[in-house]
């Protein structure tokens, strides 16, 4: 059953990118995109990018971030699960806020060219998504910090400093329906380094279970 699950989601996927949803962004060496948009369970990566006629029709709430004054915007039933995993972690000790979740693609725009100033560009190539190939166009993905000590850990050096903390915060996300989008070791398959805040919520908790049990990214689950 599962086998033929995954063969028809791989076969909807296709049609709706055939009848819809096959002019992507201008990417180098990017493929067709397999998304199917305004699903939770939609991939967007740097091989993947989405549609250059992609309108967000995800409904976005406004949430706090850790930054004082400072606001995001985060797909409602994303938020909501959030929230309830915020919930959960305290309970035996552990707070987690949002360093930041939905961006359009002009901010993402103005994200790479500060970076690429400041850093320069091989640098910037690195560590910042092209515009389009971004999960935080959707609002689906939320980079999440700890606090330690009264503090939050907002730096990405400081936080892979603290590997036993995520290990307990990656085992309580598939129960709220996120999933670690970027594991160690999946770097050839998701095309990032290992980055233990970024979390995505795909909205089906068993699935979410399995990849994060089975160690299987996104694409693993989807293209294969």
């Amino acid at each position: 059953m599962k086998k033929n699950f995954k063969t028809l989601l791989f076969l909807t996927l296709t049609a709706l990118l055939l009848t819809g949803c096959s002019k992507t962004q201008n990417t180098s060496g990017a493929k067709k995109n397999k998304a199917l948009t305004s699903n939770y369970l939609m991939l967007v990566s740097k091989e993947y990018p989405l549609p250059e006629n992609y309108t967000n029709t995800f409904k976005l709430v406004t949430a706090d971030t850790v930054y004082e004054g400072e606001k995001t915007q985060v797909e409602k039933k994303a938020y909501d699960a959030f929230l309830e995993l915020k919930a959960s972690l305290k309970e035996i000790g552990i707070e987690i806020g949002i360093d930041s979740a939905y961006r359009s693609v002009d901010e993402q725009k103005r994200i790479m060219k500060y970076f690429t100033q400041k850093y320069g560009e091989d640098y910037a190539k690195k560590t910042v998504a092209q515009p389009g190939t971004s999960e935080h166009h959707t609002g689906l993905a939320i980079d999440i910090v700890p606090k330690v000590d009264g503090e939050w850990v907002t730096e990405n050096a400081d936080m892979m400093d603290l590997p036993e903390l995520f290990f307990v915060i990656h085992r309580a996300l598939p129960a709220h329906g996120f999933i670690l989008r970027y594991p160690d070791g999946k770097e050839k398959t998701t095309g990032y380094a290992y980055e233990p805040w970024h979390i995505r919520y795909i909205g089906n908790k068993t699935i979410a279970r399995r990849l994060m049990d089975e160690e299987i990214t996104l694409e693993e689950y989807l293209l294969k």
